[in-house]
């Protein structure tokens, strides 16, 4: 039986769905929004500016990381057809000369050691096969540049390239950022029609040449997390946090995450007219998909102000299909970050309360913006939708964002937020 008060009723009903979805439309303008992008920047500006028209106090907190944008690249079969060929360069991929590289091609698998037995690869082009749900190919290009490889070659096993990193899928952040040994070369993804036309080339002649070229950008830029705060009336030094990062890989980013803005940016507008007994701080990280570069500055930079956080609650990719998670363990190589229970069963209670169905997961690649919190000492869980076959591509637009999805997680994580900020 639902034990909803008159109040929890007026903000369940006020949350639109379309509100929430126009926000994913407008956040998409501004285009890809990768880390220390200008679409990046306004992206953080339109949350903020969104927040202060509710008459939320809004702040600026910038910080410097790793950055990367590609320039300018491309990927042809010279020899002995002529094709060009859509990819994506690899974040943090180096670049090539500018006349780039010119050689033959070599098909090696799955791209592990055992791939290179019996075959040259030195100064060749290498083609490999993403394997299923893989996004860090670090180990993978480092393989290939001991055997001699000139350039890699990722195929994605969906209909369009997939933006993998080279990242090692590490939490400790010291290790985020790792040479390419024993000699750097470029990494580029390609889709699965592409990668079957390249292995159809491969068996048709004795052999085909390529040309990759790619000029990109690595270097250090300040980007920014954003608080928006909505005063509590009778424990105003006490705060809920709701949150979701605002920059992408470089992709629209619809799904993930300008969902979760869209959300949150609802949620905000509705309870601008409830005032809690807490402060509800409505927070947009930079750099999520850096290893969470941002909440980890956040945690440090409020290190002594942590204990008055009551919890955090972050949305993350939650406008696909599929089961909504509450996630209760992230599991990075080297470390596993647990979600207190308690938070856990607190949210499932309430989407119960709503007759909304939800499902406890683990994350089997690591944490969003929650890990940093947990890892900090702060009550944080994780709502996410993971099953969207657009992830980290260029599909990853607004025509794939369910709306009501938006006012599912946003009845929930708002109701949630409400009553820990009112306990």
């Amino acid at each position: 039986m639902s034990m909803l008060s008159e109040i929890e009723n007026q903000i369940l009903r006020g949350i639109s769905a379309a509100k929430a979805y126009q926000h994913v439309e407008n956040i998409c303008r501004f285009g890809n929004r990768l880390t220390g992008s200008e679409a990046d920047n306004k992206a953080a500006d339109y949350f903020a500016a969104t927040c202060s028209e509710y008459g939320l106090y809004t702040y600026f907190e910038e910080f410097e990381t790793d950055c990367f944008e590609p320039i300018a690249g491309e990927l042809s079969v010279v020899e002995p057809e002529s094709k060009n060929i859509k990819y994506i360069p690899m974040r943090f991929s180096p670049s090539t000369s500018k006349e780039g590289i010119t050689s033959e091609l070599v098909d090696v698998g799955a791209g592990k050691e055992e791939d290179y037995r019996e075959k040259d690869t030195k100064n060749k082009i290498v083609l490999l096969t993403r394997g299923f749900e893989e996004t860090n190919f670090l180990s993978e290009i480092c393989i290939a540049s001991k055997h001699g490889a000139s350039g890699v070659i990722v195929a994605n096993y969906e209909s369009w390239p997939h933006h993998g990193v080279l990242e090692p899928e590490l939490f400790e952040l010291e290790k985020r950022l790792l040479p390419i040994e024993p000699n750097p070369i470029p990494a580029i993804n390609i889709s699965l029609e592409d990668g079957q036309y390249l292995r159809e080339c491969l068996l048709k002649y004795e052999k085909v040449k390529m040309r990759l070229r790619l000029q990109a950008i690595t270097e250090k830029r300040v980007t920014q997390n954003v608080r928006c705060l909505l005063p509590g009336t009778m424990l105003p030094e006490e705060r809920v946090i709701l949150g979701a990062h605002h920059d992408t890989e470089n992709t629209p980013g619809a799904d993930d995450n300008a969902s979760g803005l869209g959300v949150l940016l609802e949620i905000a507008r509705v309870l601008s007219t409830h005032p809690c007994k807490r402060t509800i701080e409505f927070y947009s990280p930079g750099c999520e998909e850096g290893r969470s570069i941002g909440s980890w500055e956040y945690c440090k930079r409020h290190k002594s102000d942590l204990r008055n956080i009551v919890a955090f609650i972050n949305v993350d990719m939650v406008g696909g299909g599929g089961d909504l998670c509450i996630i209760t363990e992230g599991r990075w190589p080297d470390k596993k970050i647990i979600t207190p229970e308690w938070l856990c069963l607190f949210v499932d209670k309430v989407a119960k309360e709503l007759n909304y169905k939800t499902k406890f997961a683990a994350n089997d690649i690591g944490t969003s913006d929650e890990g940093r919190f947990i890892d900090a000492g702060v009550p944080a869980v994780f709502l996410w939708k993971p099953c969207d076959v657009h992830y980290h591509s260029m599909l990853d637009t607004p025509e794939y964002v369910d709306p009501n999805s938006l006012k599912v997680v946003g009845e929930i994580s708002g109701l949630a937020a409400w009553r820990l900020a009112n306990r």
